[in-house]
């Protein structure tokens, strides 16, 4: 039993060692390890740095990004053509104004064919009888006309022209000159004609066969109101 007992003793005494043992070894290994937050290296000789990436080069066909635009500087104002003598305005004509033009022209010795009214908002001339009282009156004219042959005609239904009757519409002064003194001619009395309502600004305008000497003598002694101003040819 004494020497059973022995080896038992011997056993854990070398257990006891070997724990020892171990122990102090793993408090030796911990001791002289490197730092956690020191990095380990493997293959150091095949490790790169990563460089940081090169800026994109531009190639021809890419534009650069649009810049906010500049504010442009005021570009200067055109030159306004200057008025002509050869060309004299009134804001609107009526039919008592174009005959009061016409007068006056003919005063200074400007023949029909050298000049032209022009008119701004191109609404064309018309031939009319003036407005009539009330609408018995347009019929009974009506009837009269067409037994001249008139056949073509309108009553003006409202606005300040109301019950007058209109003879034609034309483009031009001179076609509505023309077509007046045709229906004169078949013995319709009272035609006027003038620009359609509306047609706005006016513009008298010379032939090349009035002088320039005779320009300034138009400028002078039209009827009270209808006194014209310069303008530019159109």
């Amino acid at each position: 039993m004494d020497r059973i007992g022995a080896r038992m003793r011997k056993l854990i005494s070398l257990l006891l060692a070997l724990n020892l043992g171990v122990f102090l070894a793993g408090m030796a290994l911990q001791h002289w390890s490197p730092d956690a937050s020191t990095p380990m290296v493997f293959n150091a000789d095949k490790i790169r740095l990563l460089a940081l990436p090169a800026p994109p080069v531009r190639t021809p066909n890419q534009t650069a990004p649009a810049l906010p635009p500049e504010k442009l500087a005021d570009a200067p104002d055109a030159p306004r053509p200057e008025a002509n003598a050869r060309c004299l305005s009134w804001t609107s004509l009526d039919a008592a104004g174009v005959k009061a033009v016409e007068t006056r022209l003919r005063q200074a010795g400007v023949a029909v064919n050298a000049y032209d009214i022009k008119l701004e908002q191109k609404l064309g001339w018309w031939v009319f009888l003036p407005p009539l009282d009330d609408a018995a009156e347009a019929q009974t004219r009506i009837d009269q006309i067409r037994l001249l042959g008139i056949t073509d005609y309108a009553t003006v239904r409202g606005g300040a022209m109301r019950n007058a009757l209109s003879l034609g519409a034309f483009t031009t002064l001179a076609q509505a000159r023309a077509h007046r003194a045709m229906l004169s001619g078949k013995g319709v009395e009272g035609v006027q004609y003038s620009p359609r309502p509306e047609a706005g600004l006016a513009r008298l305008v010379f032939a090349e066969t009035v002088s320039d000497d005779a320009l300034p003598d138009l400028l002078v002694a039209w009827p009270e109101g209808l006194r014209p101003t310069r303008c530019t040819l159109p």
